[in-house]
Order: C-alpha cells, then sequence, then structure tokens
C-alpha cells in the first residue's frame, strides 16, 4: 500500500470497518461453493474453516481478479488461501490492529519479530510472529492440502516485493495482481 501516512490511516479505518462488519455478514452460499469447486478438498476444510472475515476478504480478492480477467486455477487458490495460515496462528483482531500499529510506528521491531523464531505458542508473542510469517506457514500449508504447485509460491511470495516491471515474469504479474487485490480488500 502506498501513499501518504493520512492516505494508509484512511486506508486502515476503512477496512478495519469492513471486517467488523464481515462478523455479521456471512458469505454466500453461491460464493462458498465457487471457492469449494476451486479448491483441493483438503484445502477446502480449510477454507471452511476460516473466519467469516477472512473468508469475506478472500473472496473478494478472487472476486477482483476475476473481474481483471484471471481465470487461473492456481492464482484463485492462492487468493483463497492467501491468509488461512493466521487462523491457525491465533490471529485475532485485536493482533491485526497492533500488527498496524508496529508496522507504522516500529517498522524495525515488526522484521526483528518476523525473524525470529517461532515462539512457544503459549507465548503472546506467537500471534504477532505468526502474522508476520504467515506468507510462509500459509505457504507450507496450501502445499499439505493439495494446492497446485503455483498457489503455494505465489501465498509464499504474496507480501514480498516485486522486482521491476521489465524483470517481471508470467507469475511476477500473477503475483502482482494477487496483491493488487489483496491491497484493496
Amino acid at each position: 500500500m502506498t501513499g501518504t501516512f493520512f492516505q494508509r490511516a484512511a486506508y486502515r479505518v476503512r477496512q478495519f470497518g469492513w471486517a467488523v462488519a464481515a462478523w455479521w455478514r456471512r458469505p454466500s452460499a453461491a460464493a462458498l461453493e465457487a471457492a469449494r469447486s476451486v479448491l483441493p478438498e483438503a484445502g477446502w476444510r480449510v477454507f471452511s474453516k476460516m473466519p467469516a472475515v477472512d473468508q469475506t476478504h478472500a473472496l473478494k480478492v478472487w472476486a477482483d481478479l476475476r473481474a481483471a480477467g484471471y481465470d487461473d486455477a492456481a492464482l484463485a487458490q492462492a487468493a483463497l488461501l492467501h491468509d488461512a495460515a493466521k487462523r491457525m496462528g491465533g490471529v485475532t483482531l485485536p493482533h491485526r490492529v497492533a500488527v498496524v500499529l508496529i508496522k507504522a510506528f516500529a517498522p524495525e521491531r515488526w522484521n526483528q519479530l518476523k525473524a525470529q523464531p517461532e515462539p512457544p505458542r503459549r507465548s503472546p508473542l506467537y500471534p504477532l510472529w505468526a502474522h508476520a510469517n504467515h506468507p510462509l506457514t500459509g505457504a507450507r500449508l496450501a502445499g499439505q492440502v493439495g494446492c497446485h504447485p503455483q498457489a503455494v509460491e505465489l501465498i509464499r511470495r504474496h507480501q514480498d516485493p516485486l522486482p521491476p516491471a521489465a524483470q517481471m515474469t508470467a507469475q511476477d504479474r500473477l503475483l502482482a495482481a494477487l496483491q493488487k487485490a489483496d491491497d484493496e480488500h
């Protein structure tokens, strides 16, 4: 997400409002059935256990990609499961708020947290570590549940910086589309 501090802050406030609203609005049966149709059975079980707010986010990301003309099964799987590891890491709404604040006011601390070894699951830092490392753990999870190898790679890289446009591969262009849709929701 680029822009001024105030633009980013306004975006995060809107994002928080969307998240709160999603607690009461569940995804439609049609949207869930569409997701089920592109995920392997074990991937569907992971998706179906995600909180409604995360399902809604993933479905919006996927809908944006389809609206932009992307009809790639691996990209669809990546869109639907890119944040699945957050739930498994115990990441809750207060943790997500803390992440936004840490990234905004102590980015060096965020990078340290991301680089540290996995803390014990009972540690109060574990959900923050899980959030920081969810691309890698999510990619492992996607591989374990039978997602397409390209989906696994997109999930692993979904928060990585992109190469310059002139050096982008086809995979990088899919990653750029995923990141754009993710940033918008």
